[in-house]
């Protein structure tokens, strides 16, 4: 019977591997020819990944193949009641998996079949994979299913089939039968076949006819009768994106009308049921493994030469310990190695102290300190030299205590700090509002089913009138929700629903979608787009802000020709035409009734980043060279929503460019940051040597005396082209003298230096490079250098110009939280240091310098957006 729960299936899946199977064959989907094993393959391979992928015990998978080898239990039996029997019935069929959880063990195997020697019986096959299912420990609640893969061109006899019907009857199981290049059920076999062929897809038709016949009078189930597909179809839609459909856990609880303990006589309590209808789906995540472990579980690739011999290594110290436990010493398998390793690995933290060190430069306590005793994870401070280890003090988990940063501060809690909230688990219904008036984007989280329970008929009946009066009056219920005592209540809204799944049945349920609180709403206001009004109060009827309605109408018919549905219409008409439908036209009672084309379906548009993910873990499980044969391109139906269709860019590109002209729209110059131009010298010009210029036996005679600090500030001007020569040219006057701009050399790590940190810091932001939050933090610590070697408040204007640099600049390149804490940083040093007074001229020079708020750093943004 088929399964109502996710998982409780089990399917055997027979393979004929007769040496026609290793006949060439055109792939469905591309364009080479291979084998049709390697088809077959690929098509269980694709068939057994989803049971692989859910983990789920409950999910079994047996393996058998005909055609080949013998290997199987009513083999065995036969030969010894028969051993005269030099033909058994159920020879060259072999059990490849025994029934069990899918595992990639399971596809490994299925991908290293071959093709055999003998033509396979599947009338054989049939009975030994009914004798698997029938030892398989199961109840009746799982779903029992017999894939069988044939070309049809071995002959066979058929003498045991209508034993086979019987106990396909008697254990409930469904037949599919997957022929290779059989003809539809709605056209005649193809004469031009081979006999064997032909003869064996008569038999499976009538076969299939008949089992179809007996079991539809057993049961009302369309799941459970037997299926005659074609290869090419079923192999096309195994590579088909499915979505995991995961029926939801169902939960039990209490609607409440009214309070129980205000008024218990007119207080109403339903017991109901609830499970999850949408849930976000999240691609397989990454975890870290043993390299040489996965090694000997993958599949093999090349390898590099360390990586070889660290395997051997784990090779040969997994055999010597296999040894040392078996009794016999016999070198084990390769199988018994998985049970011995293992690949995945945990994660482990450790936690420290980190201690404040103020005598540190800022940009390093920016890093890696933790204020206040801050506890990090060992793991973030991997990169700490030795020096800041011994300032670390290892604590254990056991004396650590949550706590909230409160300022600059952390305010601890213990766990019993603070009493849960006295709430009870249950529903309760607090007032209903019309359904029109609920906003649409409240209604786009995730979703839950709600019905009455089952075993209640009250509560029945109850539930289905307060659904019927909601339904009637157009209203819905907002209820509170407790999952359980002292838990945190959630506001949510029930939707009447009413589902009528056969004549004179109804069903009543509700949806449930979560509402926001106030802090969970975001609101964004904007000017009106018809209406424009000068700062008087004026309004405005012509402004290049307002649409005209030329404009409008353009727009109107640029949406309009965009229409998606519009065009699935009118391609769904085309198919029919060329299919030789005479109904062009749907009629509006279909139109009506849902059956309408969409060119969007939302059951059919797969997330790509999820599929693309399990095809290419598919892929690599069964590749053992990803070079070779790497991943090829996505799935059609995956990027099938990528693109508007062909056709409506080109109806509507006229109409795009009229618009264009009309709304006068021009591409916006992308940003580009001012470069500085570094004037480069001439061939005629060149730099005064210093130590030549002022040499002791010239200068004394063409050097006018003068200070040694003013000649080291000196430059000379460069005379033109045509009065260089070789010789070293002396100083005439002091008017070509100018000051010397003696480059200052920034110290150890920092890019900014102590002498001029202003022209530094505007060169590293003019220049290329995204250096900024180094800069930032840079000239941080050079102000706080400075201040503290000042002479009195000798050194005071300039850091102040440079925070107000620094300040706009961090404006500019969104670097306000590096800013802010370089300020609180800064303050806590000033009024621990010498220079108390400079935070009082800090504080003077106002908005400036001043920390930067959130509203000052969200507007800058939108103005440089």
């Amino acid at each position: 019977m088929p399964s109502d729960r996710a998982g409780y299936t089990l399917s055997v899946y027979a393979i004929d591997v007769s040496p026609s199977m290793g006949e060439l064959k055109a792939d469905p989907g591309g364009e080479n020819k291979v084998p049709k094993l390697d088809l077959v393959k690929e098509f269980v391979a694709r068939r057994c990944e989803p049971k692989i992928s859910s983990g789920r015990k409950t999910e079994a998978v047996g393996i058998l193949s005909y055609g080949g080898k013998t290997n199987n239990q009513a083999n065995l039996a036969f030969v010894e009641q028969n051993p005269e029997d030099e033909d058994p019935p159920y020879a060259n069929v072999s059990c490849d998996v025994a029934i069990q959880t899918a595992k990639p063990k399971t596809v490994e195997v299925v991908m290293n079949l071959d093709a055999g020697e003998y033509e396979g019986n599947p009338v054989s096959a049939l009975m030994v994979a009914l004798d698997m299912i029938h030892t398989h420990k199961h109840t009746k609640s799982w779903a029992l299913e017999v894939v069988l893969i044939t070309d049809g061109e071995s002959s066979f006899r058929q003498d045991e089939y209508e034993e086979a019907m019987g106990r396909f009857d008697d254990l409930g199981a469904r037949l599919s039968v997957v022929g290779i290049d059989f003809q539809p059920l709605s056209e005649a076999v193809d004469k031009s076949k081979s006999r064997s062929k032909r003869l064996s897809e008569k038999f499976w038709r009538t076969f299939v006819s008949m089992l179809h016949e007996r079991i539809s009078k057993t049961t009302d189930s369309e799941e459970m009768l037997p299926t005659l597909e074609i290869f090419d179809d079923s192999f096309q839609e195994s590579r088909l994106p499915k979505a995991a459909v995961v029926n939801g856990t169902v939960s039990g609880i209490e609607l409440h009308i009214g309070s129980p303990e205000v008024d218990p006589d007119q207080a109403i309590t339903i017991p109901i049921k609830y499970s999850k209808a949408t849930m976000k789906a999240r691609p397989p995540t990454l975890s870290k493994a043993w390299k040489p472990a996965m090694e000997l579980q993958a599949p093999t690739r090349p390898t590099l030469g360390n990586q070889r011999q660290n395997s051997n290594q784990l090779m040969s110290s997994l055999i010597n310990q296999s040894q040392s436990l078996s009794q016999g010493g016999e070198i084990p398998k390769m199988e018994d190695f998985a049970s011995m390793i293992s690949a995945e690995v945990k994660h482990h933290s450790t936690y420290v102290l980190k201690k404040a060190n103020y005598n540190a430069p800022a940009s390093s306590q920016l890093d890696t300190q933790g204020l206040n005793g801050e506890y990090l994870d060992a793991t973030q401070q991997a990169t700490q030299n030795q020096d800041d280890d011994a300032e670390e003090e290892f604590v254990e988990k056991e004396d650590l205590v949550k706590a909230w940063r409160f300022g600059s501060t952390w305010v601890p809690m213990e766990a019993d700090t603070f009493q849960p909230m006295d709430t009870r688990k249950g529903v309760e219904i607090l007032g209903f509002f019309p359904k029109d008036a609920i906003k649409r984007h409240l209604l786009m989280g995730e979703v839950r089913f709600v019905w009455p329970d089952l075993t209640s008929p009250k509560g029945q009946i109850q539930f289905s009138a307060l659904v019927e009066g909601m339904e009637l009056r157009g209203m819905c219920a907002v209820v509170r929700w407790v999952l359980k005592d002292q838990a945190e209540p959630v506001i949510g809204i029930c939707l009447p629903a009413m589902d009528f799944p056969g004549e004179g049945k109804r069903l009543d349920f509700m949806y449930w979608v979560k509402l926001p609180f106030a802090e969970d709403e975001h609101n964004f206001w904007f000017p009106s787009l018809t209406t424009y009004k000068t700062a008087t109060g004026k309004v405005v009827k012509e402004h290049p802000l307002l649409p005209t309605d030329e404009q409008c109408e353009l727009m109107d018919d640029l949406v309009q020709s965009l229409d998606l549905d519009t065009y699935a219409k009118e391609q769904a008409k085309r198919e029919r035409q060329q299919s030789g439908d005479e109904d062009e036209a749907m009629s509006e009672e279909e139109e009506d009734e849902g059956e309408t084309p969409r060119w969007f379906e939302p059951e059919k548009s797969y997330n790509p980043v999820i599929h693309r993910i399990k095809e290419a873990i598919f892929h690599a499980s069964l590749t053992a060279d990803l070079d070779a044969n790497p991943l090829g391109p996505p799935h059609p139906e995956l990027i099938k929503y990528f693109n508007t269709p062909s056709e409506i860019v080109e109806r509507s590109e006229d109409l795009t460019k009229r618009l264009k002209d009309a709304l006068d729209i021009k591409k916006v110059p992308p940003r580009t940051r001012k470069k500085v131009q570094k004037e480069g010298l001439r061939e005629d010009e060149g730099y005064i040597d210093i130590d030549e210029l002022f040499d002791e036996a010239t200068a004394s005679s063409q050097i006018k005396a003068e200070s040694s600090s003013q000649a080291t500030k000196r430059k000379v001007e460069r005379p033109p082209a045509k009065e260089v020569k070789d010789e070293p040219r002396f100083i005439e006057s002091d008017e070509e003298v100018e000051p010397l701009n003696i480059k200052a050399k920034p110290k150890s790590g920092r890019l900014i230096s102590n002498e001029n940190p202003l022209d530094d810091f505007k060169k590293l932001i003019e220049g290329e490079g995204d250096v900024f939050r180094k800069a930032i933090r840079d000239l941080g610590v050079v102000v706080e250098e400075n201040i503290e070697s000042s002479f009195s408040y000798q050194n005071y204007p300039l850091a102040l110009d440079c925070l107000r640099e620094m300040r706009s600049t961090a404006l500019v390149y969104e670097e306000v939280e590096t800013y802010n804490e370089i300020i609180d940083e800064l303050e806590v040093k000033i009024k621990k240091g010498k220079h108390k007074d400079f935070w009082e001229t800090f504080q003077e020079a106002g908005e400036e310098v001043a920390k930067i708020s959130p509203e000052e750093a969200q507007k800058a943004l939108d103005e440089y957006e």
